[in-house]
């Protein structure tokens, strides 16, 4: 179904569901409905040690008497002897890291990978039991629209139905008879009235488009199959017939669908970055394709318990409804009753199957990587069996190393279907490793060209995150041998897209540049998840960003702190890889794009998709012709802005500005305005290649801004969607943030955005190059139009700002004093660099920018003073500060004079107490502006650290 442009927003379920959507959205942490917060680990070195593991697991308490099992989707559907929640949450928390992949080869109706799923995890779950892989696909997944219309649909065909279904039972199975599944002795289990409309609700589900939607339905029709049943309960198999009235199974089924509906939609908050696989499978046979040797990171399940259920039984209806064939299970269940007593086989039969299965469980698993097995002792004819300790002995041979047992007592009304004969008391945790062996891998460079700098830094990068210097010289490279926890971090890599022994596995960096594309792009994308949501001059780029958080070597969850964040490079990337952020800058859009490139990623995506749904529905219904109203605008600004637009212009903006303004708040308002913003410069009267206050040569009198509002909307909203469709790839929880427009000179300001004394592990940050660029005039017009500044308030903002080339004679001559006297609180080095500069200013012939330089420079490095003390009380002992700059060059008497930028940063960072780690010599690429000839094209990291 191809939907239109309003409609890929919207979320119009048009039956009671959307104000379900505005709920809580804490994701991966309990709920009101009792979802436990498990101990995670965040390091694979805290996979490494086995006493510590096994220390973990046994302070434990495994029984969960009080705890709550039910919650989320745990219940949506009846499931014999399945484990509960609780005991897989606790498992993949303390033997596994977010992003990895959690296998269940036995998964039942899907514990495991729900809980895997809302843990931060990936989940592979199989299952012979097709029952089984229709629960797990459903209680982990969330609705889209067209499963949402489709759902809709067929319940008001069904309700609509009601009204005639009087109709002779008979009459409705003849007209639907193809829909009714060969059931021996049919008439013992099902009258007329539910085998009938059974029948045709099976015909309209049939008829559903959307996958999900038919799952969904599949669903509640088989919670309704034995309540409109003559079979005795859930867990007897025998026939009680009694009067199903007309029109009752479909009533129930529309309360089943509703009510599964409502369960996915209130735990959808909580699980909707899952990446599940459901496959109805035997694990004794489970092929390469179909799961790859070593590519899981844990196992976690609870195999069949011997001589217990018999799931070919307790789903045969639902089975036969639904399309399979009950008899095919019962010939591969394992542990099966009904099997043992038909085959006249025992436990060790039982041992022989599952030792197929535990082969299977070797070879898919990592090395170094854990597998735990919840199983319980077996009685055959009265004898008791040790399920644990034999399949222990099994492990043993298989090549699995054992690292302990852990007993759980059972609630004595768990399993009470099951005979007293048969049934054990308790039940054991079995926890097996796979050996630690070095592993070679294979690790590939992106499919883009890298600068000769980036080529060194993948090189240590390489080094940091692996712990290994021993690489081939040849593309791809190759390790001569890596440890399996260090490979781990591996999906760190910014500058290797691919990895492994069959360069299978794709680095998180890869993930969030090109998701899983066939062909990935061939040219480097500064502008992946919300990078590229609006422009701002002089930032450096992303993938360089993170390159040097790699080599900082920071421990996930550190606090990254960036002074001068512009418009939050370095945030988003040390949000979107595991750390808690924050930063200041004092131009209050940069702040504005900074806190929306993060923020838009913490909403629900349903309330984006509802509010611009909202916005876009009312663009496209615009009117042909717009009002003169200004009533979006600061009055001290009207004038101003009847220079630099058109009138038809001013009043398109009017009208979307109060579009904006009227359906969101918060956040969102943010974003919707950070978007008008974008394309503020295009719509203008302002040459869009100058920096400078120029106009076009021919004016802009009239836009069509609502399309190009839409556009930009349309390709920011796709960005944050392919974002929202691999977040469950991440490797890392996402942390707090904090951006403030502020002024870096103050500790306050540092306080205030939470850089407390002693509390920040990474400081990374560009600062304005001196006198380089005019920030505040390149965006004068948004800040005219959304933030109400006119020239007269951005002014003085101008003139503040840490390298502003504004300054008046007075603060000129003042400055000039200081550096005549030589009475600067600077380096000696730098000192004597304004001295000479001054004097050569004086005598030559230059006009009034090179004059103000002096003074202009003495300005901008007394505040780069302040700030890098403020930087250093911020740092932590040993944190490092990485100040990405570059220097300057002036004209004078026709040669070029060199402003040492650079070294001078460096030597007030080394008078403030940094103590220099090495320098990064870096390139950086220009945009087509018509003052290129001044860009600076080189840049150098200072890497520097405080001492303890």
């Amino acid at each position: 179904m191809s939907l239109s442009r309003s409609e890929k927003y919207s979320y119009d379920f048009g039956f009671g569901l959307s104000a379900s959507l505005f709920e809580s959205q804490e994701i991966y942490v309990g709920d009101e409905k009792g979802a436990p917060i498990y101990k995670e680990i965040n390091s694979p070195d805290l996979l490494r040690n086995e006493a510590d593991i096994i220390n973990d697991l046994f302070s434990i308490d495994w029984s969960f008497t009080k705890d709550k099992t039910g919650f989320l989707t745990h219940d949506l559907h009846p499931y014999p002897a399945k484990f509960i929640p609780q005991i897989p949450g606790h498992l993949i928390s303390r033997l596994s890291l977010r992003g990895e992949l959690i296998f269940d080869p036995f998964g039942g109706s899907g514990t495991t990978a729900l809980e895997a799923v809302r843990l931060g995890r990936r989940a592979f779950s199989i299952d012979a039991n097709a029952i089984g892989t229709l629960i797990g696909k459903v209680k982990t997944g969330n609705l889209d629209q067209v499963t949402a219309t489709d759902i809709h649909a067929i319940q008001c065909s069904l309700a609509s139905r009601l009204t005639d279904i009087q109709k002779e039972p008979s009459i409705l199975c003849e007209e639907y008879a193809r829909f009714i599944p060969e059931i021996a002795n049919i008439d013992k289990w099902f009258p007329l009235t539910s085998r009938g409309e059974l029948a045709f609700i099976k015909s309209k589900i049939a008829e559903m488009e959307s996958e999900k939607a038919k799952n969904i339905s599949q669903l509640a029709l088989s919670r309704i199959i034995l309540p409109v049943s003559f079979q005795d309960s859930e867990t007897r198999y025998s026939s009680k017939p009694r009067v199903i009235p007309p029109g009752e199974t479909i009533k129930r089924f529309i309360k089943a669908l509703d009510e599964i509906t409502q369960s996915i939609i209130r735990t959808q908050a909580v699980i909707r970055y899952g990446v599940c696989d459901f496959l109805t499978a035997d694990a004794r046979e489970l092929k390469e394709e179909q799961c790859n040797s070593e590519s899981i990171d844990l196992i976690v399940t609870s195999p069949p318990y011997a001589n217990v259920t018999d799931y070919h039984l307790y789903h045969r209806f639902r089975l036969l409804w639904l399309g399979h064939d009950p008899r095919l299970l019962a010939k591969i269940e394992i542990g099966s009753h009904l099997r043992h007593q038909k085959e006249a086989t025992g436990f060790e039969n039982y041992l022989s199957e599952m030792k197929a299965c535990m082969a299977t469980m070797h070879r898919v698993l990592k090395s170094g990587r854990y597998a735990a097995m919840i199983i319980g002792d077996a009685i055959y004819d009265k004898v008791l069996y040790q399920g644990a300790e034999s399949l222990r002995n099994i492990a043993d041979g298989l090549g699995f190393e054992t690292l302990c047992i852990i007993e759980r007592p059972l609630h004595a009304n768990k399993r009470a279907f099951i005979s007293a004969a048969r049934r054990a008391t308790n039940e054991k945790i079995l926890i097996l490793r796979k050996p630690v062996k070095k592993l070679k891998i294979w690790f590939q460079a992106p499919p883009y060209k890298l600068w000769p700098y980036e080529e060194i830094l993948r090189q240590r990068e390489l080094e940091v995150i692996l712990g290994s210097d021993s690489w081939g010289d040849k593309e791809p490279k190759q390790s001569s041998g890596i440890d399996p926890y260090n490979a781990t971090n591996a999906r760190k890599l910014v500058f290797t897209h691919k990895y492994g022994r069959n360069l299978g596995l794709p680095t998180w960096q890869s993930i969030l540049e090109n998701g899983f594309a066939l062909q990935p792009a061939t040219r480097k994308d500064p502008k992946y998840v919300t990078h590229g949501i609006h422009s701002y001059k002089g930032k450096f780029y992303p993938q360089l960003a993170k390159g040097l958080i790699n080599l900082s070597g920071l421990k996930p969850g550190s606090n990254i702190l960036d002074p001068f964040c512009g418009s939050g490079t370095t945030l988003l990337e040390g949000y979107l890889n595991g750390y808690n952020v924050c930063g200041c800058d004092m131009h209050p859009l940069a702040a504005k794009i900074a806190r929306t490139k993060i923020g838009i990623l913490e909403v629900s995506p349903d309330i984006i998709r509802e509010t611009l749904g909202i916005v876009i529905n009312r663009i496209e219904r615009a009117p042909s012709v717009f009002g003169n109203e200004r009533d979006q605008f600061s009055k001290e600004c009207i004038d101003e802005i009847e220079r630099w637009f058109s009138h038809n212009i001013i009043n398109k903006l009017n009208w979307i500005l109060r579009l904006i303004r009227g359906t969101s708040d918060g956040i969102i308002r943010e974003f919707l305005e950070i978007l008008l913003s974008s394309i503020i410069r295009d719509i203008s009267h302002q040459d869009p290649n100058d920096l400078r206050i120029r106009k076009r040569k021919i004016q802009n009198d009239d836009a069509d801004v609502l399309s190009m509002y839409m556009d930009v909307l349309d390709t920011q909203y796709d960005r944050i969607e392919r974002f929202w469709s691999v977040r469950g790839y991440a490797p890392n929880r996402f942390l707090r943030f904090n951006v403030s427009a502020g002024d870096s000179r103050e500790w306050q300001v540092f306080k205030s955005i939470g850089a407390d004394e002693s509390t920040t592990d990474l400081i990374l940050t560009s600062p304005p190059y001196a006198t380089a660029l005019p920030y505040i005039d390149t965006d004068r017009l948004s800040l005219l139009v959304l933030f109400g500044m006119d020239s007269s308030s951005r002014r003085p903002l101008e003139q503040k700002l840490v390298g502003s080339r504004e300054i008046t004679t007075g603060e000129k001559k003042h400055l000039e004093k200081f550096i005549e006297k030589d009475e600067l609180n600077l380096p000696q080095s730098l000192r004597t660099f304004l001295s000479d500069l001054n004097l050569k200013v004086n005598k030559a012939d230059v006009g009034f920018r090179r004059r103000n330089m002096p003074a202009l420079l003495m300005r901008f490095f007394s505040d780069m003073k302040a700030i890098m003390e403020n930087c250093y009380r911020a740092l932590r002992p040993r944190g490092q500060a990485m100040i990405v700059i570059g220097d300057n060059r002036m004209k004078l008497n026709g040669d070029d004079e060199r402003i040492a930028t650079t070294d001078f940063i460096q030597d007030i960072a080394s008078e403030c107490g940094l103590n220099l780690l090495e320098r990064i010599d870096v390139s950086v690429t220009t945009e087509n502006l018509v003052h290129i000839k001044n860009a600076i094209k080189q840049n150098v990291v200072l890497r520097m650290q405080k001492p303890i």
